[in-house]
């Protein structure tokens, strides 16, 4: 099949590390992409973050301080859905 009837197209429009993202988070539990809209990141060091970027602005990345097992964006608003674990303490 020609690349020009090719079902899909693929287009680099950025890598992660020259948006300051360490190439140590650039893996699959780290990183995701909901739509072609927003790609989240999340980063443990130096501290626990998600890092989302938004497709329109992807030089002005938003880093929030956020503890989570994943992040991931809604495509249609701005809504950021996590995911993590609850620790409870209990002192008696």
């Amino acid at each position: 099949m020609a690349a020009a009837n090719a079902p899909i197209t693929m287009k680099e429009v950025l890598t992660l590390p020259s948006i300051g993202i360490n190439q140590q988070f650039i893996t699959f539990t780290n990183v995701t992409m909901e739509s072609d809209k927003y790609i989240c990141v999340r980063e443990t060091a130096p501290q626990n973050s998600v890092v989302i970027i938004d497709m329109n602005m992807p030089m002005q990345p938003l880093r929030r301080p956020i503890t989570a097992d994943s992040a991931l964006m809604n495509p249609n608003s701005r809504i950021l859905a996590l995911k993590g674990t609850l620790t409870v303490s209990f002192h008696y």
